[in-house]
């Protein structure tokens, strides 16, 4: 049997495109692994890591309305670095920058990669049973498509003629594919979805299963449908494969009575709130956090019961840094959505940007975390929370991401598609059973109607700020929505008075990411 060899170290380099050089020279055992049985294809393919490694829609998070930057904020914090630039939409920073590249674009490529490796050797190894090969098979391609979605909505714009990202089906590091269009990189992620359906199905992977939901099965190829769907505006075929995902597994984790993945949140009177003078402690504000679930990091995530298939991205730049703006913090009910009370009522950046030690009248020490009154005249309630729920693999609080597949995710999907075929009594009784997971109490869990502005709403409270990107971006493709981003961005951010109005348009070429100049010489493409 000739032994076929792949290149685990290939993860390790700057860029998928660049490697070239590195498969020239004589690999050593350290970088590489022979691979000659079909056992190691199953454990490749089901590696719950490369749904988990890298950071891969980390940039989109600046690029929505659901944080924000206000001048004076920026000028106490200091905020000139990368999140700032990001936020910015200074694309000239983006293209130049590796680091960008390799959170968001080389992540990507390293997982396809992977399924690539392990379609490419399904018959050049030891077989097992004609079903583990359909198996492996059916999930190989399916993580092709889902990463080449990922890559797709982030690098490319929403039009079906607009450059697309092309199609990565070989390990070869030489042949580059042609940039082709978004229907062309389209049409080949249904094709492979389809091809896994029909692998997964002759495998018997017909049924969700909860302890190996790392693992796809029909259900997530049926979710990974709908949610494709939803973004193209095919709100039938959205609302079909939705009903069919629930079909399969429908489980909604009731939040107000969790006693495993979020328990009790910690208070911590720890932030001293200063009078005018900012001579005296007048009173002390909570920073809360969910320290159990902060300990079990990646554990409680990959035990998610909501999963269809566990996938995170890590903030790299942002370090929770940003604070949500006025009007997503607006959309909450402060009183009864568990959401807020869990995730977003936390005072963290109080806590961790904004309070200063000040040594007050009479004292020989400092006092910590001072919050003062100029700071509190100036930074508004919804400046002073982030999104706070899993701690990261680095054990750093709180920065893990849920990119899904979940079914709340699912039911949103069935509420907007009902919704937009006029149906607005049966989208409200699906908001109101996930709403029912997620608030206090029934009353007002069942106070949202069944319009596409409430469903839109909905989705923004439970997806957490993260996906505006994706639904500001579908939105205005799908439904010429004609939403624009508008933010105050300073010129000197040393001074507050030097904000300028930044706005950015439906149709700007920004909504789109940059390449870096480094891989438009590597790949031949043009710049977005």
């Amino acid at each position: 049997m000739k032994k076929t060899v792949i290149f685990l170290a290939l993860v390790l380099t700057s860029s998928f495109w660049s490697c070239s050089d590195f498969l020239d020279e004589t690999p050593n055992k350290s970088g590489s692994a022979y691979i000659y049985h079909m056992d190691q294809l199953y454990g490749l393919a089901g590696n719950f890591n490369l749904y988990r490694a890298g950071y891969q829609w980390t940039d989109l998070i600046f690029r929505g309305d659901g944080v924000e930057y206000p001048p004076y904020y920026v000028v106490r914090t200091a905020a000139s670095g990368n999140d700032y630039q990001i936020w910015a939409w200074d694309n000239r920073y983006l293209s130049t920058t590796e680091g960008i590249n390799n959170t968001t674009w080389t992540s990507v490529w390293n997982a396809v990669y992977s399924y690539n490796t392990v379609l490419e050797n399904m018959d050049n190894v030891i077989q097992t049973t004609p079903s583990v090969r359909k198996q492996v098979e059916g999930e190989a391609l399916f993580g092709r498509a889902y990463f080449h979605f990922i890559a797709l909505v982030q690098y490319a714009l929403w039009g079906e003629d607009a450059p697309g990202i092309g199609y990565r089906d070989n390990t070869s590091p030489s042949d580059i594919p042609a940039r082709e269009t978004v229907k062309y990189t389209l049409d080949r992620i249904y094709q492979d979805l389809d091809d896994a359906e029909a692998a997964l199905t002759a495998a018997g992977r017909t049924q969700f299963e909860l302890a190996r939901n790392f693992r796809p099965t029909i259900p997530a190829v049926k979710a990974l449908r709908a949610r494709i769907d939803l973004y193209r505006g095919n709100y039938t075929s959205a609302l079909t494969n939705a009903n069919a995902a629930l079909a399969g597994y429908d489980y909604l984790f009731d939040f107000k009575n969790d006693t495993e993945l979020h328990t009790v949140y910690e208070t911590s009177n720890s932030i001293s709130v200063l009078d005018p003078t900012n001579s005296t402690v007048v009173s002390y504000l909570p920073y809360r956090v969910l320290t159990d679930a902060l300990a079990k990091g990646a554990e409680a995530q990959a035990k998610h019961p909501e999963f269809y298939l566990p996938h995170f991205s890590d903030l790299y730049y942002a370090n929770r840094q940003l604070p949500i703006s006025q009007s997503y913090y607006a959309l909450f009910d402060h009183a009864n959505d568990e959401r807020w009370k869990r995730f977003y009522d936390n005072n963290y950046l109080v806590q961790f940007r904004i309070g200063r030690s000040i040594t007050l009248p009479g004292q020989t020490t400092a006092t910590p975390r001072c919050f003062t009154w100029e700071d509190q005249q100036n930074i508004p309630e919804a400046t002073r929370h982030a999104y706070l729920r899993y701690s990261s693999s680095s054990g750093s609080s709180g920065k893990y991401y849920l990119l899904g597949l979940t079914t709340a995710e699912m039911y949103l999907i069935k509420a907007e598609c009902l919704s937009r075929a006029g149906n607005t009594a049966d989208a409200a009784t699906a908001l109101r059973t996930l709403r029912r997971a997620r608030f206090t109490t029934t009353a007002a869990a069942d106070a949202i109607g069944g319009s596409v502005q409430e469903v839109l709403d909905e989705r923004a409270r439970e997806m957490t700020e993260l996906w505006r990107f994706f639904d500001i971006k579908r939105l205005n493709g799908a439904e010429n929505a004609n939403i624009s981003i508008h933010r105050q961005v300073l010129t000197d951010v040393s001074d507050v008075t030097s904000a300028q109005n930044v706005v950015i348009a439906p149709n700007d070429s920004r909504w789109a990411l940059p390449f870096t100049f480094q891989q438009i010489l590597l790949m031949g493409w043009e710049q977005n």
